[in-house]
């Protein structure tokens, strides 16, 4: 009886957890930043403010785990994408794409997020548990990949990998704070073409 009740207590706390934070990227996307406060996201949610920081200590931490749960669907991506039976430069590639259309398909709420976005970065990076090491991690397993295949040679993949991610990520924060001519494609071609060619002429 009483793992019961605890279990519905975690139940109904994750419920709660997440209709703050549904409530705060209805606020961000209908109202920006500037108009972000706890008191909205509490009247929203139906709760009282003092529960929403039960749940997130500030109103930073809470702009933190909205950019969390932005980024989790493209984890979600990416894990797919790494257990298909592609070739494993096309899954690099398919990585850098699906990057670049996430940014796209969010670029309003990741705009109203990015002072916690670029704020937070060193932070991210020190974190070894962060999104930005997953997504590093998940990378690095193709770039092995296709050194086992012959496609490249060995490298340091960890540190490669984090070298894509940061590429990745200046492409993205150039599709969240300008207007980029470029298509998806043809950055995934150009950055492609780069890391796998280099500079130098034939």
């Amino acid at each position: 009886m009483k793992n019961k009740r605890m279990e519905r207590k975690k139940i109904m706390e994750e419920l709660t957890r997440n209709d703050i934070l549904d409530s705060a990227v209805t606020i961000l996307l209908d109202s920006g930043i500037k108009n972000f406060t706890v008191d909205a996201v509490a009247s929203g949610a139906g709760i009282a403010k003092g529960t929403v920081y039960l749940y997130f200590k500030s109103k930073n931490k809470l702009l933190d785990a909205v950019l969390d749960r932005a980024y989790l669907p493209l984890q979600q991506d990416l894990h797919e994408i790494i257990l298909t039976k592609e070739n494993p430069l096309k899954k690099l590639e398919n990585c850098i794409t699906v990057c670049l259309q996430h940014t796209e398909d969010n670029k309003f709420l990741l705009k109203q997020l990015r002072t916690v976005l670029f704020a937070t970065m060193d932070i991210r990076i020190s974190d070894k548990n962060s999104w930005y090491w997953i997504l590093a991690d998940m990378l690095g397993k193709v770039l092995e990949e296709s050194a086992a295949s012959g496609m490249i040679r060995p490298v340091n993949f960890v540190k490669v990998s984090a070298l894509f991610i940061d590429s990745i990520n200046s492409l993205m924060a150039h599709r969240i704070l300008s207007d980029v001519k470029e298509t998806i494609d043809q950055d995934v071609d150009e950055m492609m073409d780069l890391y796998l060619n280099g500079l130098k002429t034939n």
